[in-house]
């Protein structure tokens, strides 16, 4: 399957502690999508592609659940309107979240640069 990412993680039922190949979505912590930090990052992501989440508080309100379901229908994954691993491992919220802030501000500096319009939307 093109564009899917897979981990392979030690089967404890498998005949002689055989590996079997699980997909990325499934090694996410399942806390960590209802910890604030990992919402306000889907929230950017959301704001930066243009879905239009609502404040970025780590509050998953009713315009962050309908720019989630827009997000995960473009996406074809299963719309649940809320940020569950799929979705996650799609925006890539792990590595957005342990990415150093100097960098992330570097990067609103270059969208400041080439597009105004759009660097207002990624500062919320």
């Amino acid at each position: 399957m093109a564009g899917a990412i897979a981990v392979a993680l030690g089967s404890p039922g498998a005949p002689g502690g055989a590996s079997a190949p699980a997909h990325a979505a499934s090694a996410v912590a399942a806390g960590a999508t209802s910890q604030a930090r990992f919402i306000r990052e889907a929230q950017r992501a959301l704001g930066e592609l243009g879905y239009r989440p609502g404040p970025i508080d780590g509050v998953i309100g009713p315009r962050t659940q309908g720019a989630l379901a827009r997000y995960q229908r473009s996406e074809k994954i299963p719309v649940t309107g809320s940020l569950d691993a799929e979705t996650m491992v799609r925006l890539d919220i792990h590595e957005r979240v342990s990415r150093p802030a100097h960098r992330r501000e570097s990067e609103l500096s270059r969208i400041l640069e080439t597009d105004p319009n759009r660097a207002a939307v990624a500062a919320h």
